[in-house]
């Protein structure tokens, strides 16, 4: 016998509601259990501040991707844009701090246009379109270095982002944070945000409602490329150097993070707060792991592990 749709509709909203509500409880166990395991080494203020820093990188791309996936779409190339846009700043524009921050900006935002091109307006499937990203900026990145680091030690602002604090906070800390703080506004407080749902619940409705589509999957794209332009600043900063094999697996990272956080990979459905816990739920593992000095393979299993469950969680939802 066929449930009626009035009593299917509360048990989907419970399912939503304890979904945004395991994300808080799991973070809150990973931290006793931290203290349990590690005590003090755990719990000091040191750990935590530092468990941002290592945050900070995946995070920031993790808040664009959000806007990608509430579109239906994903973005496989990230990691492979921050090398490339990173190296870029550090080779064309040298000239001090500030131009380097802005030619690794123009580079990454360059890269996520020429995503937002093949996928909005020569309907790419956007799997194909960002995994040939995903290829052609490592091999530029590669190719402007011969595979041989950029050194950022002249650049005194870049070298001292990582170590760098603010009335005690470290400054990737600050950055990445205030990146969640903008990106929950536009995605929550904006008509921009709600057209971005719109078009990933049902493009063919959006554009009845006169929403521009295409323009809309077209943003997503530069957007997330701005924010994996701060990140590549922040990991020069941390390196005081722009190489060509950082960020790779960021892309898992960030998606991970996204869809443990409630993003629907369907699209429609996206959560800033959520993402931002699931940045945080995959910083507080894999602090833990290296705390307890767990092998590096292993945590790799583990990144496969936790996305394929949240993916298993998320379907069960739908």
């Amino acid at each position: 016998m066929t449930e009626p749709s009035s009593s299917r509709a509360p048990r989907a909203w419970r399912r939503i509601r304890l979904q945004d509500a395991a994300l808080p409880i799991a973070v809150v166990l990973l931290i006793a259990a931290g203290t349990v395991l590690k005590g003090t080494i755990f719990f000091s203020t040191s750990n935590l501040w530092n468990l941002l820093v290592q945050a900070s990188v995946s995070g920031t791309i993790a808040i664009g991707m959000t806007f990608v996936i509430a579109t239906g779409g994903i973005d496989l190339g990230v990691g492979s844009v921050l090398a490339a846009a990173a190296i870029i700043g550090g080779r064309y524009f040298h000239g001090g701090s500030y131009e380097f921050m802005f030619g690794t900006l123009l580079a990454a935002v360059g890269l996520g246009v020429v995503n937002g091109l093949a996928v909005a307006w020569l309907r790419i499937v956007p799997f194909v379109a960002t995994l040939a990203m995903f290829a052609s900026a490592r091999g530029i990145g590669h190719q402007l270095t011969h595979q041989t680091p950029i050194s950022l030690f002249d650049l005194p602002t870049v070298a001292r982002i990582g170590s760098e604090r603010v009335l005690g906070v470290p400054v990737p800390a600050i950055v990445f944070l205030a990146v969640v703080a903008l990106g929950w506004v536009l995605l929550n407080r904006t008509t921009y945000g709600r057209y971005v749902v719109a078009v990933g619940g049902n493009r063919e409705a959006a554009r009845i409602a006169g929403i521009r589509v295409r323009l809309i999957l077209f943003s997503v794209y530069v957007l997330v490329g701005l924010c994996t332009g701060i990140a590549a600043v922040l990991q020069a900063g941390q390196l005081a150097s722009a190489s060509p094999i950082v960020g790779v697996g960021l892309e898992l990272d960030a998606i991970a993070a996204v869809v443990i956080g409630g993003t629907s990979l369907a699209g429609g459905r996206s959560t800033i707060v959520g993402t931002f816990f699931g940045v945080i739920t995959f910083a507080l593992i894999f602090n833990l792991l290296i705390l307890n000095n767990v092998e590096s393979q292993i945590q790799l299993i583990l990144r496969g592990v936790i996305l394929l469950g949240a993916v298993a969680v998320q379907r069960r939802g739908q």
